[in-house]
């Protein structure tokens, strides 16, 4: 599913008027219309609302008119409401803005204005439901000396139990970034349109999102395909998965090259040969320090090469590459003379794909360039947490969690390789500019080995013949949808070896549903679940 920026979603608005004949008031009412339609299930479910007013709260522009739209139909179908503008200026209100007010005044609505918000804190407290409208994609920076007491006031009517839906993106979190100045609304539900935006997807922006809904409200298919960002829902998945022919023998489904391990570090590089082979990895080898021999007795599903670390030679490197479809190198490698002789060799020697993590970044710390010279552009995946891809480039970690996006395509360039970096909202960037932001996960993910398993499951898709880019996508998607299956069982203490053992259970739950529903588009069609910034977010 194509994800797209504010300017982005500007050009689509301009192109669907321009190209299809669409008026900007018919996709104002559409888009209005998907609000008021995820309104109505709320407080349709919502007790104690009966009696109680809808607040819409806008701004002066096109965000404030679809809410206003909003309120005008629920008030159509019975409800009672009101509406808060907060542009008091009458000149800096949009045209389609004034249009709404004059709408709702001949229907008999009250329409209270800044300078006029005696009782606010009341009436937004005692609310049956409010809807957000106060600003758009385009926000960016901090709120207003005048907005920000009105964004507080929503927050505590949602913190009361008050319903807040948002419309499009909640006001003040930036559209591009996700980024959040000192305040910004807390919504229950947030309905876009045409696609997700890029700021309401990723990290802190998602987090003030509630649930996420998107209404196509009328755009050509043709608009909202292609693009550099994206992200991705089981159908798409399915799709994705390398096929399989009903006679496919094991040397069909790619052997894989596991090197990594160390003594005490032994069980990094079997996760990954676990994750290799729970994804349908024909073979699986293990190229490893020779004291860990007797650990492949415990795996009997895999075969291995071993090296001497005390007089590593890199013959014993290029016979374990010999004949293999992909390789995946880091979990576990020691940073020391025989971790960087395994791992440059593998890295200037071997064409076929390869997926890089853990040891990779200490062994090439602020050394981003010499792993591109070592590749000569050949396919290469980095897979750093946010401390890994802080250590590759020389700079802080807060430096990368605040712009985690820029971080990672910085690093994508430099060392040439697509780079997927971990987290809540895991992304994956290549040197060309696309990117893709992750939705899948669980908080019982956050334990030891899961990032090994995802190597291990890159390095199954490589060698199953995906390209680089789709094969971590993919990959990140199957590992967080995985996590979120363990998740449900039990949210807490599962092992990353259980979430390897989950994928074909996932996989075979996804093949056994009527996936064609999410062809289907709903509308608003369900996205995915927000991630809550708490009361006390800000």
């Amino acid at each position: 599913m194509r994800v797209v920026t504010p300017q982005e979603m500007r050009e689509i608005d301009s192109r669907a008027v321009r190209e299809f004949g669409l008026t900007e008031e018919l996709l104002m009412e559409r888009a209005g219309m998907a609000v008021s339609s995820v309104c109505l299930e709320i407080l349709q479910r919502t007790t104690g609302s009966s009696g109680r007013r809808i607040l819409a709260i806008s701004g002066g522009g096109h965000n404030g008119a679809d809410c206003l739209v909003a309120l005008r139909d629920l008030i159509g179908r019975g409800y009672r409401g009101e509406a808060f503008v907060t542009e008091g200026d009458p000149s800096r209100r949009s045209a389609a803005l004034l249009r709404e007010i004059e709408r709702l005044r001949l229907l008999g609505v009250e329409v209270r204005y800044a300078g006029d918000d005696h009782g606010l804190k009341h009436r937004l407290t005692h609310a049956a439901l409010l809807i957000d409208g106060l600003l758009g994609t385009g926000f960016h920076g901090a709120l207003s000396e005048s907005l920000a007491p009105v964004v507080g006031g929503i927050n505590l009517a949602g913190d009361a139990g008050v319903p807040v839906v948002s419309v499009d993106i909640p006001s003040g979190v930036d559209g591009l970034t996700g980024q959040v100045g000192s305040l910004a609304v807390r919504a229950t539900v947030t309905v876009t349109f045409g696609a997700p935006k890029w700021g309401l997807l990723v990290d802190p922006g998602t987090r003030y999102a509630g649930e996420i809904r998107v209404s196509r409200i009328g755009f050509p298919r043709l608009l909202l395909e292609g693009g550099q960002g994206s992200c991705m829902t089981p159908e798409e998945a399915l799709r994705l998965l390398p096929s399989r022919s009903p006679v496919i023998h094991k040397g069909q489904a790619g052997h894989v090259l596991l090197a990594g391990g160390s003594p005490g570090k032994a069980g990094s590089i079997l996760l990954a040969a676990r994750g290799s082979l729970r994804l349908g990895s024909g073979l699986v080898s293990l190229l490893w320090d020779k004291s860990l021999a007797d650990y492949s007795a415990a795996f009997p599903e895999v075969m291995a090469h071993f090296y001497d670390p005390l007089a590593p030679k890199v013959d014993d490197v290029r016979a374990a590459l010999d004949g293999k479809d992909s390789v995946g190198c880091g979990p576990g490698l020691p940073n020391d003379a025989a971790g960087k002789m395994v791992l440059e060799t593998i890295l200037s020697e071997y064409a076929g794909p390869v997926v890089a993590d853990a040891g990779t970044f200490s062994i090439f710390a602020k050394k981003p360039k010499k792993i591109a010279a070592l590749r000569r552009s050949r396919p290469l995946v980095l897979t750093p947490h946010p401390g890994e891809l802080a250590r590759l480039l020389g700079v802080g970690i807060p430096e990368v969690l605040d712009k985690p996006l820029e971080t990672a395509m910085l690093a994508a360039q430099k060392s040439g390789a697509v780079v997927l970096l971990k987290g809540a909202r895991t992304l994956v960037v290549d040197p060309a500019g696309n990117r893709y932001v992750n939705l899948t996960g669980h908080p019982v993910m956050a334990g030891p080995g899961m990032g090994d398993v995802l190597t291990g499951m890159i390095a199954s898709f490589l060698g199953q013949g995906l390209d680089p880019f789709i094969a971590s996508s993919l990959g990140a998607f199957l590992h967080g949808a995985a996590g979120a299956r363990l998740g449900s069982e039990c949210p807490r203490g599962q092992f990353s070896s259980e979430l390897a053992d989950a994928l074909p259970k996932v996989l075979a739950e996804w093949e056994a549903r009527d996936m064609s529903s999410w062809e289907r588009e709903k509308d608003p069609f369900l996205l995915v679940p927000g991630v809550s910034a708490g009361k006390s977010g800000s």
